[in-house]
């Protein structure tokens, strides 16, 4: 079958203009392309004869538009069109456009437009042919339009090559004899080194197995050194200083907190520091099926029991916080209360931060104080995820990936991951990444660990398309760029999925909404876009879309509009810092404040904190007047209150003088104290019910749904009822009436119901 000869019973002029364009495509590209824009007029007015459509329309551009309003083209078959009308008129009216490259991109969206139009308007059934490019009329290539011919077939040759997605096999690692061979030069021509370093990143490479016993030059090149291998490194050169003493020493956390990984460093690169150490990366892994957890931690711990004899016995031991709580509360034959003692002197459990406890024999490394972002006053930063950018995107020659960059411009392999990658290593990306994943752990108390990040990093860097970059089309181009695949790809990791609800086109923004009007309005985006988009890979995938065509005609209209302009706000976000700096999560910006002053114990933010959260408190609840708070539920009688005096308590604040916090309590934690009995009532604030009580003190109604999931808050505020003086007197409020009366006793003990009066 000739191209697209399967659509000659419902158009015989299209396919009969598709086989010329075919034909014309390697001697006379610009032809072909004229020849492509017939083929589109006659398939649209095919189009509007079977749809009975008889609206008047003057040109191409308002028939896609036309139909695309109706419903009747899908986004893809829209933009498919647009990509053959703007170069079918490029080709027409510019006498020096003669792309070999755009031909073959306008030959692949002519197939796509008659593939969508026989399953859409045929009756008959056969099998279509599976989509092929040109192929040349003979192979002389003596001359320069024959050498032409040639690059494009070597870009189609490395493009399948690029396509099949296979793993790619690396020899056995060597040493480095010089920078140039951080890379392994052995594969075939037209794949990727960049992309086999990149994979390396991914989940599934076998560089992403975590255990204690083994790291690779691979992991050693990404590592990042942090605080809490710091304090780790200093305990066993403690514990080796003292040979013949026993010691143990319990490594707290969760699941994805990097204990794995940072014993599996140490044993490949301080082995000194852990020798004589047994070490026991998983508590609970139980050493016999009949044996539970607890009953493996007491075997595990029995050299440490209160009735253990003196020994010289080492251990290190990887283990869950609720674990281990769970182990020093219940009871054993074998008693702990000394292990159980000094994990309670460690204020591992309280509200206080807890990095290294040292006592005697016994030391605790709590990973959960230790964090991959740091606060100051201004806000949150991150050493641990930018340094690891840095060992990624930097133009050092022993990194990796820059130099397998580097091979691949060499040889002329480049894939919308090449251009993705170039877009990442702008620092004004990289620091506007950063602040979206710590904004992700904040909101929605994501773990990210080192290697989690790093999947990310290639989910956001591969898209699913690695076509050989040239023979991509405009919209193409954008539908894999790196910010679409950062706020765009929900499915693809929980990393991802949160932040697609952080996309920036979600969030009211004067200047986003201005900015989108304007590209509603102006005739030319030209200005608009030179003076937004500061970054030359930006304006490579966006520029091309400002053309106009000799009738005035935008590149972009509908569908193809909206992909247009939700690219452009993404990739201004990501690149220009004066615009994202303007589009902003004011509670979140003010929680991750009041985070940095409670964790410094800054009282008069403190002060500002509790007397917002007290200013919530009785508006959830409702109050008649000042002070007093509603106790019943509401009917059309009247209702109950008492007066409750909130005392805040300080004391469990502890002032800091840092300027820049490594480690801190992730939540804002508030206690009140009952002035009569002392008691206390604490309230552990974490970013989504800071949000919601900030709501609430803007005139928000609390419904079912916030009650259930502020379940925590609802525990507080009935424990903080009984601070209340309901026994001494209550406020009787008769809405109807707007009045309000008293119920009391007296000095004598006399019960007294009297009408509040007013001032």
């Amino acid at each position: 079958m000739s191209f697209l000869s399967f659509i000659s019973h419902l158009s015989e002029t299209a396919a009969e203009n598709a086989k010329k364009m075919e034909d014309l495509i390697f001697d006379d590209p610009s032809s072909s392309m004229i020849k492509a824009r017939i083929f589109a007029e006659e398939i649209l007015k095919e189009v509007f004869n079977i749809e009975k459509i008889n609206f008047y329309v003057t040109n191409l551009n308002d028939r896609i538009i036309y139909l695309a309003k109706e419903g009747i083209l899908t986004p893809d078959i829209q933009n498919a069109f647009n990509i053959v009308r703007m170069s079918g008129n490029k080709a027409a009216h510019r006498s020096d456009y003669n792309d070999i490259v755009e031909a073959f991109k306008v030959h692949r969206s002519m197939y796509k437009i008659a593939l969508w139009f026989y399953e859409t308007y045929s009756t008959e059934e056969i099998t279509i042919p599976k989509y092929e490019n040109p192929q040349p009329p003979n192979n002389n290539l003596e001359n320069i339009e024959e050498l032409v011919k040639k690059k494009i077939l070597e870009l189609l040759h490395n493009q399948d090559k690029l396509l099949e997605n296979k793993p790619f096999t690396t020899l056995p690692e060597k040493e480095t004899v010089n920078s140039q061979d951080s890379i392994t030069l052995d594969l075939e021509h037209g794949d990727s080194y960049l992309l086999r370093e990149l994979r390396k990143l991914q989940d599934s490479s076998k560089e992403a197995i975590e255990n204690a016993a083994t790291f690779s030059k691979f992991k050693n090149y990404l590592h990042v050194e942090r605080p809490v291998q710091k304090d780790l490194e200093t305990v066993l050169k403690r514990c080796q200083e003292n040979p013949n003493q026993s010691h143990l020493v319990l490594l707290c956390g969760s699941v994805g907190d990097g204990k794995s990984h940072l014993l599996a460093y140490l044993k490949e690169n301080r082995p000194e520091l852990l020798e004589g150490f047994n070490i026991f990366n998983d508590a609970t892994e139980s050493f016999s099926p009949s044996k539970n957890s607890m009953e493996t931690l007491e075997e595990l711990l029995k050299d440490f029991s209160d009735q253990a004899e003196p020994s010289n016995k080492k251990v290190i031991l990887a283990i869950n916080l609720g674990v281990l709580h769970n182990f020093i509360s219940m009871e054993h034959d074998c008693p702990f209360s000394q292990l159980a003692k000094l994990v309670e002197e460690s204020n591992v459990f309280t509200g206080k931060v807890t990095t290294c406890y040292q006592k005697d024999w016994f030391s605790l490394i709590n990973f959960g104080d230790y964090h991959s972002f740091e606060l100051t006053k201004d806000g949150a930063e991150s050493q641990f995820f930018s340094e690891i950018l840095k060992k990624i995107f930097s133009d050092k020659d022993e990194n990796p990936f820059y130099r397998a960059y580097i091979e691949d411009q060499k040889n002329k392999v480049r894939t919308m991951a090449h251009y993705n990658y170039e877009l990442l290593r702008s620092e004004t990306v990289q620091a506007k990444l950063i602040q979206l994943i710590v904004q992700a752990i904040i909101k929605y108390k994501l773990v990210i660990s080192a290697r989690a990040f790093l999947n990310f990093i290639s989910d956001i860097l591969i898209p699913e398309n690695l076509s050989h970059y040239d023979l991509l089309n405009h919209f193409e181009r954008l539908e894999n760029s790196l910010p679409i695949l950062l706020f765009n790809r929900r499915d693809r990791s929980p990393i991802l999925r949160c932040l697609s609800e952080l996309n920036p086109l979600h969030i009211r923004s004067k200047i986003i909404d201005e900015t989108i009007i304007q590209l509603n309005t102006l005739k030319n985006w030209g200005s608009l876009v030179n003076n937004l988009l500061t970054n030359n890979q930006s304006k490579e995938l966006l520029l091309p879309f400002l053309e106009l065509d000799p009738h005035g005609n935008g590149f972009v209209s509908d569908h193809s509009f909206q992909q247009f302009s939700e690219a452009f706000v993404l990739f201004v976000y990501l690149t220009n810092d004066d615009f994202s700096s303007q589009v902003v999560d004011i509670n979140y910006n003010s929680y991750l404040r009041r985070l940095y002053y409670i964790n410094t114990g800054a009282l008069s933010e403190v002060k500002n904190l509790y007397e917002e959260i007290k200013e919530a408190i009785f508006k959830w609840k409702g109050g008649p007047i000042k002070d007093y708070i509603y106790i019943d539920q509401p009917n059309n009688q009247y209702r109950l209150a008492q007066k409750l005096n909130l005392k805040p308590s300080i004391s469990h604040l502890e002032k800091i003088n840092l300027e820049k916090l490594c480690s801190f309590k992730s939540t804002l934690l508030l206690v009140y104290i009952n002035e009569e009995t002392k008691d206390l009532v604490e309230l552990d604030i974490d970013f989504p019910l800071y949000e919601l009580l900030q709501r609430v003190r803007n005139g928000y109604r609390p419904n079912k749904y916030d009650e259930e999931e502020a379940i925590k808050f609802i525990e507080f505020i009935d424990q903080l009822m009984s601070f209340g003086n309901k026994k001494k007197e209550l406020l009787i409020h008769f809405p109807s009436e707007d009045k309000f009366y008293k119920l009391y006793r007296d000095d004598f003990d006399a019960v007294v119901f009297e009408r509040e009066q007013r001032v």
